[in-house]
């Protein structure tokens, strides 16, 4: 596992850290103080205190997981995405941030077809800053 950095909401979406990893999350509120999670009040320390937290694990990097702020906060400072696109219209209004044009190039892609849990095909897609 490796350390993960998430936003107030996608944590309390999920509703506690997920197993493996050392969950870091990142909100304006400074009465928030989830069990088993760190809590940081900027990018800048969230980052820090995930890199520690990877530094005792052994972890080589860090991973974002949501949600839209976070990920739009992230994006001029992450070398890889990996990103999971499904293919489906799903309602609401959140959705992953555009990515710059030519900021990132496609290193790989697999498709996947629905299966026994899964509702709709998906692709995985690997992308490096270029």
């Amino acid at each position: 596992g490796k350390p993960i950095i998430m936003g107030r909401k996608t944590f309390e979406s999920i509703g506690k850290p997920l197993p493996g990893r050392e969950t870091v999350v990142l909100t304006r509120s400074k009465y928030f103080r989830p069990e088993g999670a760190h809590v940081a009040g900027g990018w800048d320390e969230a980052v820090a205190t995930a890199e520690a937290l990877g530094s005792t694990m052994g972890a080589d990097a860090i991973a974002v997981v949501g949600g839209a702020e976070i990920y739009a906060l992230s994006l001029p400072h992450v070398q890889r995405i990996y990103l999971t696109r499904v293919e489906t219209a799903p309602e609401g209004e959140t959705r992953f941030p555009e990515l710059p044009e030519r900021a990132f190039r496609e290193t790989r892609r697999a498709a996947h077809p629905p299966g026994t849990d899964d509702e709709h095909p998906f692709v995985f897609i690997d992308l490096e800053r270029t």
